[in-house]
């Protein structure tokens, strides 16, 4: 069985900033999609580093992991209690490996509708916002409108700026007074034709196969093609929710807590990392 001083699960800036500073020990980075960048991937927005987009951004931050074991395409299975951990790759099938320390940079799980108490079914149409933000930016898919997008945070504000310069009608269905976000997400908005519907949020969702309108807790009927939720994240743990919070775990970026910026990822990250070589 093969041995890595660390482990680290996910490839995220988080993980990448974890592997980058555990400087002098065997690494293992373990990453399920083809690429490293996590969320980055699919940011086309600018403002990362300076003025930067997220697809920009991971470019810079996965250089200089030369002394790294980069494993793409690879799903870590289960974390064992005796420090062993099965993964599962593309091209290769399964394995076992052994490991000193691990590190769990695996972000967060977007909250989908179907947690949430909404009425009515759930058909063709209704998308989290970071999946469609992949779907537009990654695949070059444009949703069909009108759009309601529910919540706005952060990434809400950005897909509602994107549809918009799409010429896309777009609503903003926000439950509290004022819009949420980071000011710099809010101005995005700026010039833009946005439709703002404060004080309320989606009480039900109207169609059998294809979406067809939402009904707002005012009593407002939106008619809709597309619905984007966006009213949270959860940190994604599920990996390791039969341990017992062992020494020889840490758990760092958005799987930790939510950070509103990267640079307090790459920062967790890069401790992490220091705390693992302390072997």
């Amino acid at each position: 069985m093969e041995h890595y001083d660390i482990l680290i699960v996910g490839g995220g800036a988080a993980g990448i900033s974890a592997a980058k500073s555990a400087k002098g020990k065997k690494v293992l980075l373990a990453e399920r999609e083809e690429k490293l960048g996590g969320i980055l991937l699919q940011c086309a927005h600018r403002g990362f580093g300076g003025d930067l987009s997220g697809m920009e951004y991971a470019a810079t931050l996965t250089a200089g992991l030369d002394n790294v074991k980069v494993s793409l395409n690879t799903t870590v299975l289960s974390i064992n209690c005796d420090k062993t951990a099965l993964l599962s790759q593309k091209d290769s099938g399964r394995r076992k490996i052994s490991f000193s320390r691990l590190i769990l940079a695996t972000g967060a799980m977007e909250i989908a509708a179907g947690a949430l108490p909404i009425a009515g079914d759930r058909p063709k149409g209704v998308y989290t916002a970071g999946m469609m933000q992949k779907l537009v930016n990654c695949q070059g898919f444009a949703p069909d409108g009108p759009v309601v997008i529910l919540g706005s945070g952060d990434i809400g504000l950005i897909m509602a700026a994107a549809i918009a310069k799409m010429d896309i009608p777009v609503t903003l269905v926000e439950k509290e007074a004022a819009l949420g976000g980071m000011a710099r997400n809010r101005r995005r908005l700026d010039g833009l034709s946005v439709d703002m519907v404060l004080n309320s949020t989606v009480a039900e969702i109207f169609g059998e196969r294809e979406l067809e309108a939402v009904l707002l807790s005012s009593g407002e009927k939106l008619p809709c093609k597309t619905l984007l939720v966006a009213v949270g994240l959860e940190c994604d743990r599920k990996l390791i929710r039969k341990l017992e919070n062992p020494e020889w775990l840490r758990l760092c970026g958005n799987c930790e807590r939510v950070h509103p910026m990267i640079e307090s990822v790459i920062n967790d990250g890069t401790q992490a990392g220091e705390w693992a070589c302390g072997i």
